[in-house]
């Protein structure tokens, strides 16, 4: 197996659809010899933030000299983005391998009667495999989706659980209020174990509190007040924090003022077991750590932003840094969703900043079709357009904005990797002509 038969294989088990439990992954990780027992974990949970923080976190393992693992979802460009260790993506080859060791166990599974493994649970053994033959001290380890019945869920003690802010998503499998959500979310919470919790709504915060009561687990919930706000600038962000002073990170957002304060109490619990993390490797991580596709700036002349904003929480996120950093400029809106999202509210939201809206469909089965799109988008704004192709949408957003606007694109991480590379090229062209 190759590295493109890999991929091709992974991406064929979508058939087997999302099952929540821990059945099969708990018969696939078992034949593999339960790696995941013989790691160390951060376990990250939450409807927004879950990336930033784990980025946060893992760049400053990795700046103490750790030998960290970073395991998140989706992925923007290529698939092995989804499997790093120290910030590198798993290489092509090592992908194929393990792909192809993973798969020989599934096979005997089928043959043995055991019913096929999810592809989201496929990869999460994998990665199992791969951080611990690669000897990893430290494994920083995201949900797929939910927390109790999620693949990653297998894991027995983690060093700590961290829940980031939860919020309406995913509403047809986690339930349709805060606290169902945050009870699902909270089954990552083990007992005795350590909670880290983003300041939570009341019927979250009272949900997570009770789970921990339950499970005899130690609370401790951040405070976005240990972080006063210096500057925010697009491309930059530059804080004072009250025990490690002044920090500047790449990871842009007012809302990640809080993603940081959550990330820091992390950082806080590891101090105080055997991590040794000094306050210049805290900085240091800081300044290094990137989370693509968050209030991105990807171009200039133009300013041009990437968001994996998906649900109202994230675009109201969006929208408040955005107004903070152009607070008299409009922008032209690139949105591009599933079907299952709650549309019709981001449209409103966005169009409180659009001048243009340009409707796109991700190439998934889930996007919503740019037709419907569009229409719902002439609800709230008199200048909609669609695209059938990202490209097209790129070209019309730049003939939009000309220099007078910010251009963004929104919606579905399915589309916005798409925009990240097509913008790449665009600045990567502009470059070499002015060099010529």
């Amino acid at each position: 197996m190759d590295y493109k038969e890999a991929v091709s294989y992974i991406h064929s088990l979508e058939r087997f659809g999302s099952k929540p439990g821990l059945e099969r992954i708990g018969a696939l990780v078992e034949r593999l010899g339960n790696p995941q027992d013989k790691l160390k974990f951060i376990h990250i949970a939450g409807t927004n933030g879950k990336g930033s923080t784990a980025a946060f976190i893992s760049s400053v393992l990795t700046c103490a000299g750790y030998s960290t693992g970073l395991y998140t979802s989706p992925f923007l460009i290529r698939f092995n983005e989804r499997i790093r260790i120290n910030g590198e993506e798993i290489p092509d080859s090592d992908l194929a391998e393990y792909t192809c060791r993973v798969k020989k166990v599934i096979d005997k599974m089928v043959e043995e009667g055991y019913e096929h493994p999810t592809e989201f649970e496929t990869i999460t053994a994998l990665a199992f495999l791969y951080y611990y033959e690669k000897k990893c001290d430290v494994v920083v380890l995201e949900t797929g989706m939910g927390g109790r019945f999620d693949a990653t869920n297998i894991i027995k003690s983690p060093l700590v659980s961290v829940i980031t802010k939860i919020s309406l998503d995913h509403t047809q499998i986690l339930g349709t209020t805060l606290d169902s959500i945050a009870f699902e979310k909270a089954g990552i919470i083990k007992p005795g174990g350590i909670v880290v919790s983003y300041p939570q709504e009341k019927p979250a915060a009272e949900t997570i509190k009770a789970v921990c009561e339950r499970r005899n687990a130690r609370l401790i919930t951040a405070d976005a007040d240990d972080i006063k706000m210096i500057a925010l600038k697009p491309g930059k962000m530059i804080f004072n924090h009250r025990d490690y002073g002044i920090m500047k990170t790449g990871i842009v957002g007012i809302y990640q003022k809080y993603n940081a304060a959550v990330a820091l109490k992390v950082i806080d619990v590891l101090r105080s077991s055997v991590f040794a993390l000094g306050a210049k490797e805290i900085r240091t991580g800081f300044l290094k750590a990137s989370w693509p596709g968050r209030f991105e700036l990807i171009g200039r002349k133009p300013d041009f932003y990437i968001d994996g904003a998906h649900n109202p929480d994230g675009v109201r996120a969006f929208i408040e840094t955005y107004r903070k950093i152009y607070p008299d400029k409009k922008a032209v809106i690139i949105f591009g969703v599933s079907k299952d999202k709650d549309y019709d509210t981001m449209l409103r939201e966005l169009s409180s900043i659009a001048e243009w809206f340009i409707a796109v469909a991700a190439d998934t089965p889930r996007a919503l079709p740019v037709k419907t799109l569009s229409n719902e988008m002439r609800k709230y704004c008199k200048n909609v357009e669609f695209s059938d192709t990202i490209e097209e949408a790129v070209a019309k957003s730049y003939l939009k904005a000309a220099k007078a606007h910010v251009i963004a694109a929104l919606g579905s991480l399915f589309y916005i990797g798409q925009v990240r590379e097509i913008v790449g090229q665009i600045t990567s062209r502009c470059l070499n002509n002015q060099i010529t």
